[in-house]
């Protein structure tokens, strides 16, 4: 049963909030369109970008989340807050095991962390703190080039604006290399900093306070963002001492914290996909039990089958492509990541694509891999067991206690692929 928080066109201002679709009994926001004004045109985007599910009704919308997460910032300043089943820490640690977060040690032991806070408030939490380590003990000067005007000549002259600008002789126009604050890695961290803007009222007190200190603190740097990729690039490879933790995680405040190029730097939107975690997470624990279970993951080439009626190898309507093929000898495992509450009544289309998956690649088993709240369920249902040709095939479910964290889920993924033989 969806449970539904409404709320009224005098309450503009406040956020607009919904629960993944992952959830148990996921709240849905509802109003009107009249009430959403200019602001209802960008939510029909995001919802043909499958980050929201809009129904609209005789002048009522409801707006439900889907399989991201995370703060939408609409044109009138309001906000999409998309609620997750799983708490920020867990959420982080899940990011920290795919390698797209900092191994902050001290995350969970920190004091003003709280586990049940949204991984966003999390995130700000941890990089506020490393920020204020840096200003207060490694926050320095670097050899920048960048452009000034001179009666000496020190550096390349920029003849193009000398010759828009003869009048301001003897001093010329040209690009100096010298030592300035404005250097990538503070360019990035300032960046950051003021993204945070966006879900600042999600911070507790403590927090706050920091922030704003912070601003004052890094009010000098320049705010250009002119090319945002080359700062965050030449940021990332080669870090001040005592940046690298803080720039990590100004690179994912930057970037939206999302496994996705294509929404680009973030913009208004700072959402991950849990589907794309979940999908990367199963992937990378089969590879690294591979040495204790026998079953070997097949280049991501061979994961891909197209039809013989393709129009090209890039055809997508023509393909199939398996989240994890497993080979073990001459045998072939497929698991399939579904970020579902389905375990226990798999859907009718996912059971057809497992059907799909054994013809099209040979395999002799199949199986549909979800996350779970609990560990405390029947972690394997089997689903289908025939003979195709002169072989044995199997399609199953499988359960792992996601919200227990990656340790956990390595550990129930480690003995259930050894029981399966």
């Amino acid at each position: 049963m969806v449970q539904v928080a409404a709320e009224t066109s005098g309450e503009i201002a406040k956020p607009i909030i919904c629960d993944e679709k992952g959830s148990l009994d996921p709240v849905a926001w509802r109003g009107s369109v009249e009430s959403l004004g200019e602001d209802y045109a960008v939510i029909l985007r995001h919802h043909e970008d499958r980050i929201l599910h809009v129904q609209e009704h005789r002048g009522q919308v409801e707006i439900r989340g889907r399989d991201r997460v995370g703060v939408v910032r609409l044109p009138s300043g309001r906000r999409i807050l998309i609620r997750t089943k799983v708490p920020g820490l867990v959420l982080l640690d899940w990011l920290v095991y795919l390698g797209e977060f900092p191994d902050i040690q001290f995350c969970k032991q920190y004091g003003n962390v709280s586990q049940s806070e949204s991984y966003q408030s999390v995130l700000a939490g941890l990089f506020l703190r490393e920020l204020d380590i840096v200003t207060r003990c490694h926050m320095r000067m670097g050899f920048v080039q960048f452009d000034t005007e001179s009666p000496e000549v020190r550096g390349r002259i920029l003849s193009h604006r000398l010759a828009h600008r003869p009048w301001r002789l003897p001093a010329i126009p040209q690009t100096v290399r010298g030592r300035s604050i404005n250097t990538p890695p503070n360019q990035m961290l300032t960046a950051a900093l003021d993204r945070i803007l966006m879900f600042a009222s999600e911070l507790g007190t403590e927090h706050l306070a920091a922030f704003q200190q912070l601003r004052h603190s890094w009010s000098g740097i320049s705010r250009s963002t002119e090319d945002r990729e080359y700062i965050i690039q030449s940021s990332m490879s080669a870090p001040p001492a005592g940046y690298r933790s803080a720039l990590q995680l100004a690179r994912l405040i930057l970037t939206g914290a999302t496994f996705d190029p294509t929404p680009g730097w973030g913009g208004d939107t700072f959402t991950i996909s849990l589907a794309r975690m979940w999908e990367n997470a199963v992937s990378k624990m089969c590879r690294e039990l591979s040495t204790e279970t026998g079953w070997h993951v097949a280049p991501r080439n061979e994961s891909i089958r197209r039809w013989d009626d393709a129009a090209g190898t890039d055809d997508p309507n023509r393909s199939m492509i398996a989240d994890t093929l497993l080979y073990r000898g001459d045998q072939r495992w497929i698991l399939d990541a579904k970020y579902k509450r389905s375990f226990g009544n798999e859907l009718r289309n996912d059971r057809f694509q497992m059907c799909g998956y054994v013809l099209g690649f040979g395999a002799n088993r199949a199986t549909l891999v979800y996350p779970t709240a609990s560990a405390d369920i029947t972690s394997c249902r089997e689903l289908l067991a025939t003979v195709f040709g002169n072989t044995s095939v199997k399609i199953d479910s499988i359960a792992l206690p996601m919200i227990d964290g990656p340790r956990h889920c390595r550990e129930r993924l480690s003995e259930l692929l050894g029981e399966m033989h």
